[in-house]
């Protein structure tokens, strides 16, 4: 069985102009992208970033401590919250 390999030679062809693999942002999602890059940043400088970060390692230095128990409140809000989705239907 033959194979046909492609050959390009150089010099040859004009090479084609290069495009960029991010297409351009229209005007008003760059800004709104910029707002919430800004306001993210605003975020994590502030308090309120610091007491979610101390809440998350309370969380998990407790789920630590009380594997069992934890693993029970993660069952028991799942069969609540499914009980609460099914009644929506």
């Amino acid at each position: 069985m033959e194979h046909e390999i492609p050959v390009t030679i150089m010099g040859q062809e004009k090479p084609e102009p290069k495009h960029s693999t991010q297409p351009e942002l229209p005007e008003q999602i760059r800004e709104i992208s910029d707002t919430v890059c800004a306001a993210f940043r605003d975020f994590k400088e502030s308090a309120a970033y610091d007491k979610l970060l101390e809440g998350k390692e309370t969380a998990r230095e407790y789920i630590r401590q009380n594997p069992l128990a934890s693993l029970g409140y993660a069952i028991g809000a799942g069969v609540l919250f499914g009980f609460i989705l099914k009644r929506n239907r």
